[in-house]
């Protein structure tokens, strides 16, 4: 299979020229340099601070290495990316949401009685727990949910977070605490 050098737009030109993959490279490592921290900053809030951040910067840093012929104009560069990673972001919430809905329902004992009342009771609850989830602040909630949901460890979930054991911990005793108080009346 033949290989070719790839077509890059030069930055504030018309045209395309043969642009060789050393020149390439540099204008992304470019890019990178200058704008990684602030994408990821907003791929952090996003996410609230979550570990997938790294990954949504690579990947929008990705697209950005096979999108960069269609670039004209070096300063729409960071307003790309910038909207990239948002995209990304949101994207990753959305995927995550379903994800963990998916395994708090699944993970709701099943019933041996599929009477209509048993089978409202159920969806009832599950749908208090998640409005108390969906009511936490996003580190307790995302520290309860890699305890609870992913059954990993506090050193895990230090690590994942870059949070202290103790923090997360704490975390994860008020996430308790409100899930509790919140639903006494189911016990």
């Amino acid at each position: 299979m033949p290989t070719t050098t790839p077509h890059h737009t030069v930055p504030g030109s018309t045209g395309t020229t043969e642009r060789p993959p050393a020149a390439v490279d540099r204008e992304l490592a470019t890019i990178v340099a200058g704008n990684a921290s602030l994408l990821r900053a907003i791929a952090v809030r996003i996410l609230r601070g979550s570990s997938d951040a790294d990954d949504v910067v690579q990947e929008t840093f990705i697209a950005a290495w096979t999108h960069l012929d269609g670039v004209r104009d070096a300063d729409a560069v960071t307003a790309w990316l910038v909207t990239t990673v948002r995209r990304r972001s949101f994207d990753r919430l959305r995927s995550a949401a379903v994800r963990y809905r998916t395994e708090l329902d699944d993970s709701v004992a099943t019933c041996t009685e599929d009477a209509p009342g048993a089978v409202a009771e159920r969806t009832s609850l599950v749908a208090a727990v998640q409005r108390v989830l969906d009511g936490m602040t996003p580190a307790q909630r995302r520290c309860w949910e890699l305890r609870h949901l992913e059954h990993r460890s506090y050193a895990e979930i230090a690590d994942a977070l870059s949070l202290p054991q103790s923090t997360v911990r704490g975390q994860i005793a008020r996430a308790r605490a409100v899930i509790a108080g919140a639903l006494v009346l189911w016990r």
